[in-house]
């Protein structure tokens, strides 16, 4: 995936080709630039050498002399306890890996200079022992540095199998896809020391796309035992290449996983990104599934841009061969870029960029002026198998930052058919929420609808739920996106359904942070994440219900991550 992306409104695919192009302009000039440095530096005899820390370092440099550095590392809308870049512009994640040191590790693609010098994202490395703390690594791959321009997604893995016969069992090795002059390409590096930093493995692409209109870009890599071959996996389009390898260089094209209308039963998912595939064991049905997840655009479902996954299985050529139409991994309108893990055989961690491209890039102000740090960290998801054959889905539950949460503030409230509010309290915008529903007057099962806003002095959230039938819809306003095509995607309401019709209780669970809302119905196995634009440090949360109910809440300050 890339900064600028193509936007898919109204059915259109690449509405934004033009803005792109003229992006990659851009960049193909600051790669001459780039070159001519690299030349300098060669004649005069120094070294020169991949620091993980420089290109954030310097690109403050470069914005302090303009006087706009301090919105590129701080805002109002900045997060209190997610995950978030120190500077500037973040979005696709990166591999998730368990290093040696104890530590998951992954890397995102960042843009220091967002706005400022338009050239491009690097890939930035963080670890983290429980999926709560993070602790910044730095700038593993540094983009300009004379072989490849600036990165977009891609893969890592480890040689821990010794397919890579120049290199140590404990080295890294990352693909990636790099835009040299419009055309996407990949490029191979290599790191010794755990993913701090990568050297080119080659000095040139190792494949790349006809020309400069063709999708080729974010490659999945993965290894395959049994014939001792590398498993390349590229978005195209609307299709999942698929290629082999037995040197990890040259790739030979043996397949392809189709997702266009036809594969979708009449309905495409506009242009696809960010393969990814795992495999899940099912221990009440004792199947083992191979799972593709992607990104895509859910326009024609009434649904905004996602990651989605179909379940399946792969040929003898390891091919993917879906078995089941795609389902979206979250429900809601900001998991994007998603990266999973495989935790055991039967569970998968997952990690995503709380955005959109339908306003997140978009020009967005707070107090102060036009921000410049936006984009965060999605809670930590994890993922099991459930279902019966031929009607799998994932159950989808969160990491929960509970080591952060406050003591408790809880109540008791009831409601009825002439008397709907059932609270009305004023808390942080870094809140826990859990709202529990039981039926009164000897009713066994819970009707009616149930309404909840989150309100704010620039913007609100609101979720309207059906308790009879489990659908439910998401609207949001902000006055913070300065951009007539940014609110209106902003803006949509979305609809969904946990899956749970007339229970007996029902519970929601609410997380908040400054920018983002996490939620989901408890025992649905679904999730719903949006990303929000307050600069409002308080949340006036709200319930009602137009049937006779009684509510059971527990509120939670979140502090502060450290």
């Amino acid at each position: 995936m890339r900064v600028h992306k193509p936007r898919f409104d109204n059915g259109e695919r690449n509405i934004g080709i033009t803005q792109k192009t003229r992006f990659l302009h851009r960049c193909s000039r600051r790669m001459l630039a780039a070159a001519v440095c690299l030349v300098t530096v060669l004649s005069t005899g120094v070294g020169m050498s991949f620091s993980s820390q420089a290109n954030a370092v310097d690109a403050a440099d470069s914005v302090d002399a303009t006087g706009e550095s301090n919105s590129l590392t701080k805002t109002q809308f900045d997060q209190f306890y997610h995950y978030q870049a120190s500077q500037g512009f973040m979005n696709d994640i990166q591999t998730i890996w368990k290093g040696s040191d104890g530590y998951y590790h992954f890397m995102y693609l960042q843009n220091a200079n967002y706005r400022h010098d338009d050239d491009g994202t690097v890939w930035y490395h963080v670890k983290t022992k429980d999926f709560v703390h993070y602790t910044n690594v730095g700038v593993s791959i540094p983009k300009f540095n004379g072989v490849w321009y600036w990165m977009a997604t891609g893969s890592v893995i480890t040689n821990e199998n010794g397919f890579y016969g120049d290199l140590s069992k404990t080295d890294l090795v990352a693909y990636f896809t790099s835009y040299i002059d419009g055309v996407q390409k990949q490029f191979v590096a290599y790191s010794k020391n755990g993913g701090r930093t990568f050297e080119p493995y080659r000095d040139a692409a190792i494949m790349s796309a006809p020309d400069a209109s063709s999708n080729f870009r974010d490659p999945y890599i993965s290894y395959d035992a049994r014939s001792k071959t590398l498993m390349m996996y590229l978005a195209e389009g609307d299709r999942i290449g698929t290629y082999s390898s037995k040197d990890g260089v040259a790739f030979t094209e043996v397949g392809d996983t189709m997702l266009d209308a036809e594969a979708l039963g009449g309905k495409d998912l506009g242009t696809i990104e960010c393969p990814n595939i795992k495999t899940l064991y099912d221990p009440q049905t004792g199947e083992r599934k191979t799972i593709l997840f992607f990104g895509a655009n859910g326009y024609q479902y009434g649904q905004t841009t996602g990651t989605y996954y179909m379940v399946g299985h792969l040929d003898g050529k390891n091919v993917f061969v879906p078995e089941q139409q795609p389902k979206r991994v979250d429900d809601g309108s900001d998991y994007y870029g998603a990266n999973f893990m495989q935790q055991g055989d039967a569970a998968l961690i997952s990690l995503a960029w709380m955005g959109n491209w339908g306003y997140s890039d978009k020009t967005i102000a707070d107090e102060n002026g036009t921000a410049y740090r936006l984009g965060s960290l999605s809670l930590a998801h994890r993922l099991k198998l459930r279902g019966q054959a031929g009607n799998y889905t994932l159950d989808n539950t969160f990491v929960e930052p509970s080591s952060l949460y406050a003591r408790a503030v809880k109540g008791t409230a009831y409601g009825s058919r002439s008397h709907r509010q059932l609270l009305d309290v004023t808390r942080s915008t870094s809140q826990n929420a859990v709202l529990r529903f039981s039926t009164v007057s000897g009713e066994s099962r819970l009707g009616g609808d149930i309404t909840v806003s989150l309100t704010h002095k620039d913007a609100s959230e609101t979720i309207e739920y059906s308790a009879a039938t489990g659908d439910y819809s998401v609207s949001r306003t902000t006055t913070r996106i300065q951009d007539s095509g940014g609110v209106y995607e902003y803006t949509k309401k979305i609809t969904a359904n946990s899956g749970i019709a007339s229970p007996a209780t029902l519970t929601f669970h609410i997380i908040q942070d400054q920018s983002s809302v996490e939620f989901f119905v408890q025992g649905s196995g679904k999730s719903y994440s949006m990303a929000r634009y307050t600069t409002d440090s308080k949340s006036k949360i709200t319930v009602s219900s137009n049937a006779s109910v009684k509510l059971s809440y527990s509120l939670n300050d979140i502090v502060r991550s450290r």
